[in-house]
């Protein structure tokens, strides 16, 4: 599927997919303030009309002296440019023919700009496990034979903010290395302007940072931006920068937006609130959730192909958000939302709701008798999905050690799964309680039902009556199972359950033998009509009784 490879473009996206476009729409893949741009422009903006009868200045002033006194920085620490865009491709043609090093997932416009300039770029990967947090020792090896490091902070489309420690830890080994770190930094007045690198700048020759005036302000047509360097960088910068790159009217403009710092914090206040609601919805609708800082979120839908399924059935109803299908490391399996309007996001969430009901991961249910292979079965499916779509192994452990020998395999089986990367959840007598520990995207193997039902069944048998002669007893806790395998399903990647055909052995009494073996085989039945897999395995094959889309 072949995508635009930027938010804010919806025409092009319904072209592409070759979809009939809404009359209306509601656009989240771009993240721009959803306030609009500050009344002080509205109110001004026929004053700056006569400027266009008029050059403007060669330096962009009245802004450049705005911006350095916004920072508190000298003028000639700064270059501007027509939009960030332009400063990345300026700062790209300083790299010419040589090595830079990319941390994805990320913007693309520095891969963009680095190609055109011919550059040798080096690919490092930040991982979905930790949270998509710089991954600092590859890239101090990366560093060692490269000419220049991008990060950008935070990061765009994660909104994962690097730690101040972590930036400076990064870009003195770069200087003792010599190699130069961009810092882009067009979402951290997003934050907390305190966060920026910038005051750092005059200390490491080896920075530069970056900065946008599109997003905080609302003015992407305007296309404004500047870079804050060492005074010598700057000049070398300006060199390869055209006269008058910086218009009289965006001059003005940006001169006010800095001026307005109730705006600023209106802004990033409302950004929070709304993140805060829209992660909150996310994680209770089994999404896996980037902790985010910026004002956007991305998120994963539980479920393979889930992603993609969400995306078109929003676009059908005049909802775009920011695929991903042009970042490395995301590979359209996650998507992101821009925060707008308390009522724009209610309205997303209501589209949602329905189309994650329908989302969760895979399940797969696996039966067979004792000694048949089902459980390494099971767990090599469970390890092979893991691997395309990462997410933690967890294995829900039923078993109990009735005698030295199952004592014996649940002591083996258990070292066996720590040596493999499994997380283990040790006999949750009640399933439920497993939830607890459950994370969005996991891959979970739940062994067994027979033991569950055992567990469950004879429980209050002590005190007297068992629950499993208690009609109202047993069936309560089997509707817990039921929902609770659908609760593990909505918030995880996969789920796998193993079960035995029978028990291997006569109960109490012929009663309660007979009403148990009624009860599982209830129970099995209707766990398969949830399964999108059912499978019997029968000396270590596997008899595929059902799979999505065959009866």
């Amino acid at each position: 599927m072949s995508l635009p490879n930027h938010g804010a473009n919806p025409h092009k996206l319904y072209e592409s997919l070759n979809l009939e476009q809404p009359a209306a729409l509601l656009d989240f893949s771009e993240n721009c303030n959803p306030i609009g741009p500050p009344k002080a422009i509205q109110t001004t903006w026929n004053k700056l009309l006569p400027a266009i009868t008029r050059y403007p200045d060669p330096n962009g002033e009245p802004f450049r002296s705005a911006a350095a006194a916004f920072h508190e920085i000298e003028v000639h620490q700064l270059i501007l440019g027509n939009g960030a865009g332009e400063i990345l491709s300026l700062v790209a043609r300083q790299y010419r023919g040589k090595r830079a090093v990319l941390v994805h997932p990320t913007f693309s416009e520095y891969e963009a700009t680095l190609t055109a300039a011919s550059a040798h770029i080096t690919h490092v990967q930040a991982s979905e496990e930790n949270g998509f947090a710089l991954p600092v020792n590859e890239l101090r090896v990366a560093m060692e034979t490269a000419d220049v490091l991008y990060i950008c902070t935070p990061n765009n489309p994660t909104g994962v903010l690097p730690s101040r420690t972590e930036l400076i830890s990064l870009i003195q080994y770069a200087e003792s290395v010599t190699c130069d770190v961009v810092l882009d930094e067009a979402f951290i007045d997003w934050v907390d302007e305190s966060l920026s690198f910038i005051s750092e700048v005059e200390k490491y020759p080896n920075v530069i940072a970056v900065r946008s005036m599109t997003k905080l302000y609302a003015i992407p047509g305007i296309r404004l931006g500047y870079a804050v360097a060492h005074p010598d960088r700057i000049e070398t910068l300006k060199r390869s920068a055209p006269h008058w790159n910086i218009n009289a009217i965006a001059a003005q403009l940006g001169t006010i937006c800095l001026q307005q710092a109730d705006y600023r914090e209106r802004a990033i206040q409302q950004a929070a609130k709304e993140r805060l609601k829209m992660t909150t919805f996310l994680n209770e609708n089994g999404c896996k959730v980037v902790d985010s800082v910026a004002n956007f979120i991305l998120f994963q839908p539980p479920g393979q192909g889930a992603a993609n399924d969400i995306f078109i059935g929003l676009l059908k109803q005049g909802i775009v958000v920011r695929h991903t299908e042009n970042f490395k490391g995301l590979d359209g399996r996650w998507l992101r939302i821009g925060m707008k309007s308390a009522q724009d996001m209610e309205i997303l969430r209501n589209a949602l709701a329905p189309l994650l009901d329908k989302t969760g991961g895979a399940l797969t249910f696996i039966s067979g008798g004792v000694r048949s292979g089902k459980s390494a079965y099971a767990e090599q499916l469970v390890r092979t999905e893991a691997k395309q779509t990462g997410g933690r192994l967890v294995y829900i452990a039923s078993g109990t050690a009735t005698d030295d020998e199952m004592a014996e395999r649940i002591a083996r089986h258990r070292l066996d799964r720590t040596d493999d990367g499994w997380t283990t959840i040790e006999q949750p007598t009640h399933i439920e309680n497993a939830l607890l520990h459950l994370q969005p995207g996991d891959h979970v193997l739940w062994d067994c039902v027979t033991t569950w039902l055992g567990n469950e069944a004879f429980e209050g048998w002590e005190s007297g009556i068992p629950c499993i002669l208690k009609p109202e007893c047993i069936q309560e806790k089997v509707n817990t199972l039921l929902e609770t395998i659908e609760r593990i399903r909505k918030r995880t990647n996969q789920l796998v359950i193993v079960s035995n055909e029978v028990f291997d052995e006569p109960l109490k009494t012929e009663e309660i033998t007979r009403t148990y073996t009624h009860l599982l085989g209830n129970i099995h039945q209707a766990i398969v009509a949830k399964a999108d897999t059912a499978i019997e395995m029968d000396s270590g094959l596997a008899i595929v009784h059902k799979q999505r889309g065959k009866t």
